[in-house]
């Protein structure tokens, strides 16, 4: 499609946008957060802006989640939280909706920003997904920019380690009761994402999730964000889904593709088709929730924890912020 064609084509108003700073269960009197809000507002007030200059949904999900991963108030990039050893382990995703087109790291601590390094899969690699080693050796010949693995670490999340380990206890970013905190043995104990869902001005869809997993996680575990189908995914005959929660219980729910196959196959609309999924993840012991948008322009924001950090575009273009249920959409 020509420059000139995709200029007659496109209509703001079509322009949608989610974003998430992750899920948990804040404990009672915990306040209305004004950093957080603010910083929401910021990142998605920044997407629009940038969706508003013609750029396609892809553009927006990444500048949107790099500038949640810059932000150490959320659980992804600077101030992702720590792994056993005190390492942090970053996995990303990302996928445009017109043809599946996908990229996906997991266990990166070198790359400046995963999301970046996952979209750079997606176009400059003949491959999907990368980990580990593999993939930071990837984004150093792509010229990526590579960081210490200590420039993604913060003093609050060294005291969560710390705390964590004293406990012997697995914490989920977002949960500040303690009666709330999961034991390791439970596989379940897995909340702290960033993502994007967006429309562009053209009709498509697109999505992209960043995460540092759990605090004091086995090193290597990766859950739901960076595996397609799972934790991100779009498709613009149904809709562009990005996932915060327990990721090995969204993984058994197959949870993107599940909402996918609900919408194409059973006629489905997206918020049924989501909270369907959802209540999947439930019977699998898990908790969290997504953010979604269809080919329509429809959101949906379903979760079953008590918070859940969002920020959205909806039809009259007024960016909005929300973290408790009441707060919409």
């Amino acid at each position: 499609m020509n420059h000139e064609k995709t200029a007659q084509l496109a209509d703001f108003s079509r322009i949608r946008l989610v974003i998430h700073g992750g899920a948990g269960d804040l404990a009672p009197g915990a306040g209305p957060q004004p950093e957080h809000r603010a910083a929401l507002d910021r990142i998605a007030a920044s997407a629009k802006a940038l969706l508003m200059t013609g750029a396609t949904a892809l553009d927006a999900v990444e500048h949107a989640v790099m500038l949640l991963e810059e932000c150490p108030l959320f659980n992804a990039g600077i101030g992702g939280v720590l792994n056993r050893d005190g390492l942090p382990e970053l996995d990303a995703a990302i996928q445009r909706g017109s043809d599946r087109a996908c990229g996906a790291v997991a266990g990166v601590m070198r790359s400046q920003s995963p999301v970046r390094l996952a979209r750079a899969v997606m176009e400059r690699s003949p491959h999907v997904f990368f980990s580990g080693p593999g993939a930071e050796q990837l984004g150093r010949e792509l010229g990526l920019p590579e960081v210490a693995p200590s420039y993604f670490i913060t003093a609050e999340r060294l005291v969560q380690l710390e705390d964590a380990r004293r406990k012997g206890v697995i914490t989920l970013d977002h949960d500040t009761d303690d009666s709330r905190v999961q034991k390791v043995d439970r596989s379940d104990a897995a909340f702290g994402t960033v993502g994007a869902v967006a429309r562009d001005a053209f009709g498509g869809l697109a999505a992209a999730t960043s995460t540092g997993g759990l605090t004091n996680k086995h090193p290597g575990r990766i859950g739901d964000t960076p595996i397609v189908g799972m934790g991100t995914f779009a498709d613009d005959r149904s809709a562009a889904i990005s996932c915060t929660g327990t990721g090995e219980s969204f993984i058994k729910a197959c949870f993107g593709h599940e909402v996918h196959a609900r919408m194409n196959y059973s006629g489905w609309d997206l918020a049924k088709a989501a909270q369907h999924a959802l209540d999947e993840v439930m019977h699998y012991g898990g908790r969290g929730g997504c953010i979604a948008i269809d080919h329509e322009g429809h959101i949906t924001t379903p979760f079953n924890s008590y918070v859940m950090y969002r920020a959205w575009v909806a039809a009259d273009g007024v960016v909005r912020v929300g973290i408790e249920p009441v707060d919409g959409p």
